[in-house]
């Protein structure tokens, strides 16, 4: 029974991996403003639908890193997606800082589509160049899938299940998301009907690189 949570570079050196999840808590983790589209259920994260995009995140930033986890859709009309170096909030003209999350994110969704590529949330736009946004079929639809991201500097890669997918160099997207937080997406269904998708993830991993710049 699912129970709803309340509340150009070269690496030099890298710390051990550190379990973002276990299977077990939800420690270092915190939704972000709806706190009842994800639950555990058997040892992973499930996350449903609803009519707005949600979000759950990790409490510590990461700059450069390596991050593994295993993701599944239990539905192919859903698309979901991973969050790197995001940020929470963000400052408008006059001054005001607002709840709003924004920052690169790597796509997930159906095979064949353009999983792994890399989305800037938030800013309506994609970091992937469109002339790279080829669809692929990495994606097992409906299983387990592996997910691996390396992000150093400027350059984010990609592999879904031990195939590189996406491989983008972009000093802006750098520049203004040099470091932020790793979040879970559910994507918002407009006009859900009475079905709710589910997108679930598990085995979450990631250590720490040191870069020479």
């Amino acid at each position: 029974m699912l129970a709803a949570i309340l509340f150009s570079c070269s690496p030099t050196s890298a710390d051990d991996w550190v379990i973002l999840f276990n299977g077990k808590t939800l420690d270092g983790w915190k939704p972000f403003r709806d706190t009842t589209q994800f639950a555990l259920s058997d040892g992973v994260v499930v996350a449903t639908s609803s009519a707005d995009t949600q979000f759950l995140h990790t409490v510590e930033e990461y700059g450069d890193f390596e991050l593994q986890l295993e993701v599944k859709l239990h539905d192919t009309d859903l698309n979901s997606g991973v969050q790197i170096r995001t940020q929470l909030t963000r400052t408008s003209d006059d001054g005001k800082v607002r709840p709003r999350l924004h920052g690169p994110q790597v796509d997930i969704g159906k095979s064949p589509g353009r999983s792994g590529y890399i989305f800037n949330q938030g800013n309506g736009a994609w970091i992937t160049p469109e002339e790279d946004l080829v669809r692929n079929e990495t994606m097992t639809n409906g299983e387990w899938n592996k997910l691996r991201v390396l992000a150093i500097g400027p350059r984010i890669q990609t592999w879904i299940n031990d195939r590189q997918v996406g491989d983008v160099t972009n000093d802006e997207a750098y520049k203004n998301y040099p470091s932020g937080v790793i979040a879970l997406q559910v994507h918002g269904v407009k006009r859900s009907p009475e079905k709710a998708r589910r997108v679930s993830f598990r085995s979450i991993r990631i250590r720490k690189i040191e870069s020479a710049r």
